[in-house]
């Protein structure tokens, strides 16, 4: 078995959320917007986690202080130089963040004025992904000699 850094993991799954994201919506599960929205969270939390781990912060450093508040851990990415290529990107987390902290995305998913679509939101997740890979890629190539 080959073992992964932690942070690996996390991008790994945080693609793994966005591509079941993708495959839901194309669903008419009854179900499926709550699943979508905190499918969208899981991927937003995971990517910040693995940018904030790139940049030297600890898995339990994150887990304390981060938990699950997606604007938490977007101000701290932005402290360390990460700015999202989505316009969207800063307000998605705003809106889902105090839902998705609390365990409380069906309540979200049911009242939903001021969620954007949920394809903006997959773009702005999206966005969000390549430019993590961007950076996490750009790091370890001038890390090198």
């Amino acid at each position: 078995m080959t073992m992964r850094r932690p942070r690996q993991h996390l991008l790994g799954n945080s693609v793994s959320f966005l591509v079941g994201t993708r495959h839901l919506s194309s669903s008419d599960y009854h179900h499926s917007r709550e699943i979508l929205i905190h499918r969208v969270a899981c991927a937003i939390e995971l990517s910040l986690k693995t940018f904030l781990q790139w940049r030297g912060r600890s898995d339990d450093r994150c887990r304390l202080e981060i938990r699950h508040d997606l604007t938490k851990a977007l101000k701290a990415a932005a402290g360390l130089g990460f700015r999202p290529s989505h316009p969207d990107l800063p307000w998605l987390a705003a809106v889902l963040s105090p839902y998705y902290c609390h365990q409380r995305i069906g309540e979200l998913a049911a009242n939903v004025p001021a969620l954007p679509s949920l394809q903006t939101a997959i773009h702005a997740t999206e966005g969000l992904l390549s430019d993590i890979r961007a950076s996490t890629r750009t790091r370890r190539s001038s890390s090198r000699p």
